[in-house]
């Protein structure tokens, strides 16, 4: 789980070091626009699907606990970081060129700001899923990929088709003998193969862009799958430490890298010439991981955790007691077939 976690983070920063790049320079070469073009379909539903995994024992601890947890761990830092970011782009502005106002405070509750919209729907996904709880989770899933596809207007496309792979994480969970079986299926695994590789045929035969969209369903589908195998093969690996690292600390790792890569950019777009994008894109990425790593670090020696998670009394956790929950057992069982 942590390795998926840091894997899929890892995108995520790469992703968004290219955005800051091309912003700054019309020079980047396009080869890496295709390259990240290329990982659209599984990006964000490998992220949710991660978070869905967890909802089953957030649920049998009670509405009470569920939704306090929920509003200490997501809406908290949801709500403080956006207000950080918010107050830093308007200080900002008359550096960064662009236009900021402190009117938009009043609209973190219902429009997100920046990268900070997936803090926003996954709450709202634990919501929902709260609300129905009793539906299968195959139904959620079915409903909403489908509903993703008769929405093209305020991100509501984006939020039902992620709300999908979030109701499929917990029926992976929820059904974990049969995930296990059918990743354990050399047959299942080709076909899963073969799906994956439809991202980059997508990109470079195509020339499209499928994210959020429901063709890409079974290209997202496979691609997950696949990096469950992967990460069950290398997840125990030391040259996977960095991504283990990376994704138990994912939450302020997600939170911090775009500021780090903000602030970065605009210097170095006032020292790296405007025609050379590749240099640009490769220093802000190397920046935009180093710098996460060592606010993670940070975070960690000075105990900085309040700033993501609202703190709460510690209470003596009773004899014998330990964490377990269907997401363990499921990466644990990929584990195990990968080893025999």
């Amino acid at each position: 789980m942590d390795t998926l976690r840091g894997m899929a983070i890892v995108l995520v920063i790469l992703d968004h070091a290219l955005y800051h790049a091309t912003l700054s320079s019309d020079s980047v070469p396009q080869w890496i626009a295709t390259l990240s073009l290329i990982f659209n379909p599984l990006r964000m539903p490998l992220m949710v699907f991660l978070s869905g995994m967890l909802l089953s024992p957030s649920l049998r601890k009670g509405a009470p606990d569920y939704l306090t947890g929920k509003t200490r761990n997501i809406l908290y830092p949801y709500v403080l970081w956006s207000t950080v970011y918010v107050s830093l782009w308007v200080i900002a502005a008359p550096f960064s060129g662009t236009p900021h106002s402190w009117s938009e405070l009043l609209m973190i509750p219902y429009a997100p700001q920046g990268h900070m919209w997936f803090l926003h729907n996954l709450f709202l996904f634990y919501l929902i899923m709260l609300a129905f709880q009793r539906v299968s989770r195959l139904v959620v899933a079915a409903v909403a990929l489908a509903a993703s596809g008769l929405f093209d207007f305020w991100y509501l496309d984006r939020f039902f088709f992620l709300l999908g792979f979030f109701a499929l994480g917990d029926y992976a969970v929820q059904r974990e003998d049969l995930i296990s079986r059918l990743l354990a299926n050399r047959a299942i695994v080709a076909v899963m193969t073969v799906l994956t590789l439809g991202m980059p045929a997508t990109v470079l035969l195509l020339e499209t862009d499928l994210r959020y969209r429901i063709p890409s369903i079974p290209l997202a589908v496979g691609g997950i799958g696949v990096m469950i195998l992967l990460a069950g093969r290398i997840g125990d690996k030391p040259f996977a430490a960095l991504f283990r690292h990376i994704g138990r600390n994912s939450l302020p790792a997600y939170i911090l890298h775009w500021i780090i890569l903000a602030a970065a950019v605009v210097v170095l777009k006032r020292i790296v010439p405007q025609d050379q994008g590749m240099l640009l894109f490769t220093v802000l990425g190397t920046i935009g991981f180093i710098g996460t790593l060592t606010a993670i670090e940070v975070i960690n020696r000075l105990g900085l955790h309040w700033l993501f998670s609202w703190p709460k009394r510690a209470r003596k956790k009773p004899q014998g007691a330990g964490r377990s929950d269907g997401s363990a057992h499921l990466m644990r069982g990929v584990h195990l077939r990968n080893a025999k």
